[in-house]
């Protein structure tokens, strides 16, 4: 995870993966290297 000073960290797909909301269940599908965004204020989850 990358962080700068001041800043929201920020963390990135380390593999072709599909994140979810916790709170909305919205699904993306990203792919390696890809920011991992937030929704609903939380960050999303890599989905197993």
């Amino acid at each position: 995870m990358e962080r700068k000073e001041g800043l929201i960290g920020v963390e990135r797909a380390e593999k072709e993966c599909d994140v979810y909301c916790p709170i909305c269940r919205k699904v993306l599908h990203l792919e390696a290297g890809q920011v991992i965004p937030r929704c609903c204020g939380k960050p999303m989850i890599e989905r197993s």
